[in-house]
């Protein structure tokens, strides 16, 4: 499907270079038809030349017709998982009315589904995803905590569920421009307690803000009248489904030893594991063809291996 009206945008820096290519590749297998705006910070992938330049640190690359990924530095010393409803804004900003939707994309996230069910699914409100440590009761000491927190900038937090989202994935169109605004408000109140954070997760779960822009991704989800939630299934925790995979976790497909890995601990590859190995080859190459398949093949034996073990 061609969509020329709507962004979609992610962050990275280092080596998180690989998930940005591979979920450019899904977006361009799954029909998606438009630009990847990429915030980064460091250098820019090796991948990503040549590279059509524009402004300090900032510029196009042509992906294949009709795909492109613009890479804008970014100045914060945050870290960049904390910097997401400026993004949206950022690009709400440079493509003004040529566009109607804005999705925000974690770079450990592949595309599984048709790009046409994304725009279908933004236009029946703001599209988020149930997290794997979903459900989190409303009366949970946590919520609690966030309501009392809260009610100190006269917000009236209350818990419309008890569901918890990912914070991996945004979708909106723009009459949901506003949700951005109110997701940074939130996460800006809540830096008045945790101060800005270099790291993903905050102490441990007992921490009234853990994850940051998770947490605060979920007291706005809370206070917005008009959401559509998928299950954990449409990032693949748990069991496989049919909508996009989220290697979340510390340990990416990128850094892997799959082999190593089943044989020490007994850990098989993922469902994630795979499809991202699915797509490195094209539009964008991320590896040598010989990495590739040696990479494909060491997910195969390690998936054998592992039900092997499992039989044992």
């Amino acid at each position: 499907m061609n969509s020329p009206r709507s962004v979609v945008c992610t962050v990275f820096e280092g080596i998180y270079h690989y998930g940005v290519g591979a979920l450019a590749n899904s977006l361009w297998a799954s029909g998606y038809r438009g630009t990847l705006y990429v915030g980064y910070r460091g250098a820019l992938p090796p991948w990503a030349t040549p590279l059509q330049a524009e402004g300090q640190g900032s510029g196009t690359f042509s992906v294949a017709p009709g795909l492109d990924l613009f890479f804008a530095l970014q100045e914060t010393q945050e870290m960049l998982a904390n910097i997401k409803p400026e993004l949206i804004e950022q690009v709400w900003e440079r493509y003004g009315t040529d566009i109607d939707r804005v999705y925000y994309v974690d770079c450990d996230i592949v595309i599984k589904a048709e790009w046409s069910h994304f725009e279908d699914w933004a236009g029946y409100g703001l599209a988020l995803v149930e997290d794997m440590n979903s459900p989190l009761h409303r009366t949970h000491p946590l919520r609690r905590k966030w309501k009392a927190y809260y009610a100190g900038f006269g917000i009236d937090y209350e818990p419309r569920d008890d569901v918890y989202v990912n914070g991996g994935f945004v979708g909106m169109d723009r009459s949901h421009r506003p949700f951005a605004e109110l997701w940074k408000q939130l996460q800006d109140q809540m830096k008045l307690h945790t101060g800005e954070q270099h790291k993903i997760g905050i102490a441990n779960r007992w921490n009234m803000f853990h994850f940051m822009d998770q947490d605060a991704l979920n007291v706005a989800k809370d206070l917005y009248p008009d959401v559509s939630i998928m299950g954990p299934r449409a990032m693949d925790f748990g069991q496989s489904g049919y909508v996009m995979s989220h290697a979340a976790g510390r340990s990416k497909p990128w850094q892997k030893a799959f082999i190593r890995n089943v044989l020490s601990s007994g850990e098989r590859p993922s469902f994630t594991d795979k499809i991202f190995w699915q797509n490195v080859s094209s539009p964008i190459r991320l590896y040598p063809e010989s990495t590739i398949k040696r990479k494909r093949l060491s997910l195969k034996v390690a998936a054998l291996i592992g039900r092997v073990f499992t039989r044992m």
